[in-house]
């Protein structure tokens, strides 16, 4: 359930409707509350309140009116201008960073207190329409002249934060911040990891021939599973799951998702489909909940496309590889992600599938290294990044996997590349990388 919560926080998040729909309802609540006051007491012939008083109630009327105006007017233009930043970093970062300005919460209310200063101007001057002549609406005005210009203030803080938005380093930063809280999520320390869970080699698992297979119902890809569910439903029914995906995996709508191992024989195979399904929540797009590679795979399109020939950005190459590079030192750092749980009887009850080391180094540097293998400052930055990483490696798997990647960037260094100068130092690198790793 709390996995499920924070998927559904997340999906709203990332939504324009939902801050500006709860300032909207909390200016008509407001503008009920205010003009209720008013028609219960005269608030300007209070003791050190004359000067909210309201001599004509048509001024108030032309005043509310300009007001509403101006605030849907400048609302059109702040729309216009959320629209021209999202299509610009479509076209120079990639279409994956739409998500990231569509969660900034500075623009989300930017956008509601425009709307909300609308509508309570509007509902004013439509309770001060029924009332005119009968009462006073001496706070309810006043409100709306200070939510006017908080609305100025607003405005000169959004465009700063649209050109905050858009410069390179903060838009790395932010990528950067999701990476390290998807890290922290999905690579926790020792002392926060589920005590009934291990890591096994899936060869040494004794193999059930009564199985059944969950075929998915629809294409999408893995956003969420809830492993929990999985196990709780598993020892309820005495049998185990053996999942064949993970987060971030497209599922054709014929693709097998799971496995059940003796299967309950009082359900039938569309019941225990069913139960499973229900753990599983597929979408058009990946999610950074439980999917390590979405961030990863934001970060090298940044850097793919500083060094595509249109744009040519070294150094914005260089600032998305030691990202990925400092990711990846915290992968390196924590324990390997268990695949095996447990229930309090210490019998097996799920089977996860989880990347290694070499499945995020592939989805991190597979492109960069595509497109940037003709450039030598590119190869030579990437080559101190594995050295880097290279000095913590400690687990055989691990030192496989970079001495795999090592022995593919020689290669293609040695024919992509026609500087002497490059291919030296490259080698020299490479050298003291193998020195490390063996």
């Amino acid at each position: 359930m709390k996995q499920r919560l924070q998927y559904i926080a997340s999906r709203l998040r990332t939504s324009f409707w939902l801050i500006p729909t709860l300032m909207m309802t909390a200016a008509i609540v407001l503008a009920q509350l205010f003009t209720s006051l008013d028609s219960t007491y005269e608030i300007g012939h209070l003791p050190g309140l004359t000067w909210l008083r309201l001599h004509d109630p048509s001024s108030a009327r032309a005043l509310l009116t300009i007001i509403a105006t101006s605030t849907i007017s400048v609302a059109g233009t702040v729309f216009s201008i959320t629209m021209v930043a999202l299509t610009l970093a479509s076209n120079q970062f990639g279409p994956r960073l739409v998500r990231n300005f569509m969660r900034d919460r500075g623009t989300q209310v930017s956008l509601g207190i425009f709307l909300s200063t609308f509508v309570y101007a509007l509902m004013v001057t439509r309770v001060l329409g029924a009332d005119a002549g009968r009462t006073e609406p001496s706070l309810s005005v006043s409100f709306a002249v200070l939510l006017a210009l908080g609305c100025i203030a607003y405005l000169i803080y959004f465009i700063h934060n649209v050109a905050q938005s858009i410069q390179i380093d903060n838009i790395t930063f932010h990528i950067n911040r999701e990476f390290r809280s998807a890290l922290n999520t999905i690579y926790p320390a020792e002392a926060c990891r589920a005590p009934d869970s291990s890591r096994e080699d899936l060869r040494d698992l004794p193999q059930n021939k009564d199985r059944t297979c969950v075929r998915t119902r629809k294409e999408g890809y893995v956003q969420l599973i809830d492993r929990q569910a999985l196990i709780d439903w598993a020892r309820e029914h005495d049998c185990c799951i053996q999942l064949q995906c993970h987060p971030g995996t497209f599922l054709y709508h014929w693709g097998v998702m799971a496995e059940v191992f003796d299967p309950p024989r009082h359900l039938d195979s569309q019941q225990v489909a069913q139960a499973v399904h229900g753990a599983f929540t597929l979408g058009p797009q990946p999610t950074a909940g439980q999917d390590i590679i979405f961030s990863i795979r934001q970060l090298s399109q940044v850097a793919v496309r500083a060094l595509s020939p249109g744009i040519n950005d070294p150094f914005t190459a260089y600032t998305c590889i030691d990202r990925l590079m400092d990711g990846i030192g915290v992968i390196l750092q924590r324990p390997p992600l268990p695949n095996c749980y447990y229930d309090h009887d210490h019998k097996l009850r799920l089977v996860v599938s989880e990347l290694d080391l070499s499945h995020v180094l592939a989805a991190a540097l597979d492109e960069i290294l595509e497109y940037g293998r003709t450039s030598g400052v590119v190869m030579r930055h990437i080559c101190a990044g594995l050295i880097e990483v290279s000095d913590i490696c400690c687990r055989r798997e691990d030192r496989q996997a970079l001495y795999e990647l090592m022995l593919r960037i020689k290669e293609d260094c040695a024919i992509s590349l026609e500087d002497r100068f490059d291919i030296a130092a490259i080698e020299k690198q490479l050298s003291k990388m193998r020195k490390l790793l063996e």
